[in-house]
């Protein structure tokens, strides 16, 4: 792992123990990009304007990023933009089904924002797969800030290819 990665999962660390002291993932693994993903505006590494996020999944296949955000994502002045949090909640579910080497695309998503989250936020993403019915999977995912829930979603994602026309 690069000191990059290691100081980025450090953070990541500092994050869940804001959450939960007691029940804090064993071992958190790195995830490998997906080739699919590449350009994703939210994880790809050859995103020219993309966010490049990086994924770690537990040995329970949850999966966790952390993000500080910035003006750039603003909506209302030093609010984030809900699309923004919205993106950030459909890449983390995105990633839960990467976790089972499955990919899939969002058939739909509700989301419910709980708080405003400021601009210059760490934000702690987080997403597991409640149910796995190929080609269904049912998702969800949360955002924190200094362990406070902030935006909370659930997901159902199709198979990718699965209807093709």
């Amino acid at each position: 792992m690069s000191a990059t990665h290691y100081s980025e999962k450090q953070l990541l660390i500092n994050e869940l123990l804001l959450l939960n002291q007691e029940n804090l993932p064993q071992s958190l693994a790195l995830m490998q990009k997906q080739k699919s993903h590449q350009h994703c505006m939210l994880c790809g590494p050859n995103s020219l304007l993309g966010l490049k996020l990086n994924f770690y999944n537990d040995a329970n296949q949850q999966v966790w990023a952390h993000f500080k955000s910035s003006i750039h994502q603003q909506g209302y002045e030093g609010i984030l933009h809900g699309g923004f949090l919205s993106a950030l909640l459909d890449s983390s579910m995105c990633h839960a089904i990467f976790s089972k080497n499955i990919e899939a695309v969002t058939a739909d998503m509700n989301i419910r924002f709980l708080h405003e989250v400021k601009v210059n936020s760490h934000i702690l993403m987080t997403a597991k797969v409640i149910t796995s019915r190929s080609p269904l999977y049912k998702v969800e995912g949360e955002l924190y800030v200094d362990g406070i829930l902030m935006t909370k979603s659930n997901a159902r994602f199709m198979t990718k290819g699965f209807s093709k026309i």
